[in-house]
């Protein structure tokens, strides 16, 4: 059977790029490593988009926020350049998206970024706080012209994004989290357009938090990771439930995957116009996506 491959083309963009009006600070400790971290957001100049700088590495070069930068590793979008690298980072430009920064150095004091509640809320709010201003340069912008499911996706089997135009020119994103696992967590679904207010995204989606079965923390913690990380800073479930710590939305953690759907898209420079719809993907397989959609646009 022939699947059919989307499409995208690059358009007149809709609006100018943004940065920050101000520095604003989050600190915190990394899930996975347990170190305490700073992450300082600055404001940057027009089409340099989101950089991080590793004040701990002085002459490390800075770290692009883009999809060619990024490095295979478990459960987490990591990025590294010129042997500088930074863990957690999903989170992070999920914000920066849906606060509409689009240029923003990012001067981090450890590799890991602050997990803080498992949420993407603190780093949002923190943006949200501090301002934007508009920049003279357009923000490149490519819409879905054509629909279909990318190709070669990997990952667990039934994994798949479907992509589609939106005929009325927005940016429709849907999860669709469906364990394989009986009663680990159930099946559930989660969408949001992101055209909305990033007040909207801040309420309704930032807030929910990452999530793992018990049996998969317990394998964590017997290899020493996550030593700092307990059931109130991530959502662990047990015979479907998780323990001691009340859900903030019935599907919250379809919601946490369309979070980290958007921060992982976010590796691209651009806006998406389109409907992107996903089925039991992960942080790799929303990176197999970016790229080859980016590869379909001549960027000369």
């Amino acid at each position: 059977m022939t699947i059919q491959e989307p499409k995208v083309v690059r358009v007149d963009s809709k609006r100018n790029q943004r940065t920050l009006a101000q520095q604003v600070d989050v600190a915190g400790f990394g899930f996975w490593s347990s170190q305490d971290v700073v992450y300082s957001f600055r404001p940057a100049e027009s089409n340099s988009g989101i950089r991080f700088f590793r004040a701990d590495l002085p002459s490390s070069q800075p770290i692009p926020a883009r999809v060619e930068y990024r490095i295979e590793k478990p459960r987490q979008t990591s990025l590294v350049a010129d042997g500088a690298q930074v863990d957690m980072v999903e989170h992070v430009l999920a914000a920066l998206r849906a606060a509409r920064v689009d240029n923003c150095n990012v001067v981090v004091t450890a590799p890991e970024a602050p997990g803080l509640d498992g949420s993407s809320v603190v780093f949002l709010n923190a943006l949200l706080d501090a301002g934007t201003v508009e920049q003279e340069c357009a923000k490149v912008t490519l819409q879905v012209v054509a629909p279909g499911s990318i190709p070669g996706l990997g990952g667990a089997p039934g994994a798949q994004i479907e992509i589609a135009p939106d005929e009325e020119g927005e940016t429709y994103y849907e999860y669709n989290l469906v364990y394989d696992v009986p009663g680990a967590i159930p099946n559930q679904s989660a969408s949001f357009v992101f055209s909305r207010s990033p007040r909207d995204f801040a309420r309704e989606i930032a807030p929910c938090r990452t999530f793992l079965t018990l049996s998969e923390a317990n394998e964590l913690r017997k290899l020493g990771i996550c030593r700092r990380v307990t059931e109130k800073d991530a959502l662990v479930f047990d015979n479907g439930a998780p323990i001691d710590n009340p859900l903030r939305f019935d599907n919250e953690c379809a919601r946490h995957k369309l979070l980290d759907m958007i921060g992982d898209f976010a590796l691209a420079p651009v806006d998406w116009i389109g409907r992107f719809k996903a089925t039991k993907t992960g942080h790799q397989q929303n990176a197999n996506a970016v790229r080859y959609l980016l590869n379909q646009v001549d960027w000369r």
